[in-house]
């Protein structure tokens, strides 16, 4: 075994005895994770404070990303863990061998694969757990389809959903809207509202977007609001953002893409106990 293998091979070793791959909601963690060194991610490592799991998220590349956001917006899916390991190792070697294909390796020696996303969804008996993994329709090589067959194999064999995600599945509007509210999802992301401004507020300000009917741009009407309650600018953009996003406020999320510079029409205005409200 080369040098190299023997660093990876200790390496993938560590994080499973660190439990990478392992536990549920927030006490998950992904088995692959944005500040590993030399991940192949074609610039687009990201990491997002989860909206369902509350612990951040480690996206590898633009899609993955993506979907992610659209998994957060789903009222059905329960749980998201991304960077997901094909344990143990001896299995998908296994199966590589039955297929006829080469296993992924480093100099030779294999190493555990990982697959996108496992997701839980709701289901009238309980949850249910799927499997999904994101490719555009471009990189779908030859290779990544052999792959891709391990994966199918294996999870078939566990009894699990599997399929293939490609760019055309994924609402490009609805994507960019919750990416566009995304910081505004937890209070604790800013200093000026709280939950007492926020209970205060809120049907004060649903009835001045509501009032305006699409007329004036979005930017206008929240300065417009920061003004007449005497708020920081952006403020009210800011409780806007966080309405949508916790579904106290909705908007046609699939039929246009949000922008400041034009009008935006709102409508449920979802009560907001005082009580019981969590950020």
């Amino acid at each position: 075994m080369s040098k190299r293998g023997e660093r990876r091979k200790v390496l993938q070793s560590n994080y499973i005895k660190k439990g990478r791959g392992q536990g549920t909601g927030e006490n998950y963690q992904p088995f692959i994770q944005a500040h590993d060194n030399k991940i192949a991610s074609e610039g687009w490592l990201t990491r997002h404070k989860g909206w369902k799991t509350g612990r951040i998220h480690h996206t590898l590349s633009e899609h993955e990303r993506k979907y992610l956001y659209y998994c957060e917006w789903l009222d059905g899916v329960s749980d998201i863990r991304e960077q997901w390991p094909l344990l143990p190792l001896e299995k998908t070697i296994e199966i590589a061998e039955q297929l006829g294909i080469k296993h992924p390796h480093v100099d030779g020696n294999p190493v555990v694969m990982t697959t996108d996303f496992r997701l839980t969804l709701k289901i009238k008996e309980g949850s249910q757990d799927v499997i999904r993994t994101i490719k555009p329709r471009e990189k779908l090589s030859d290779r990544t389809l052999e792959l891709f067959e391990i994966e199918r194999v294996y999870f078939t064999e566990h009894g699990i959903d599997w399929c293939i995600v490609t760019e055309d599945k994924i609402p490009h509007k609805l994507v960019k809207n919750v990416e566009w509210m995304a910081n505004a999802k937890y209070l604790n992301n800013q200093s000026v509202v709280n939950e007492e401004v926020l209970w205060m507020l809120h049907d004060d300000l649903y009835e001045m977007f509501t009032r305006d009917t699409g007329q004036t741009s979005l930017i206008n009407l929240c300065f417009r609001a920061d003004n007449e309650f005497r708020l920081p600018k952006g403020t009210s953009l800011f409780i806007l953002q966080h309405l949508l996003a916790n579904k106290f406020w909705r908007t046609e999320m699939e039929e246009h893409i949000i922008r400041e510079s034009e009008p935006l029409i709102v409508f449920q205005n979802k009560p907001i106990q005082k009580s019981n409200y969590l950020a």
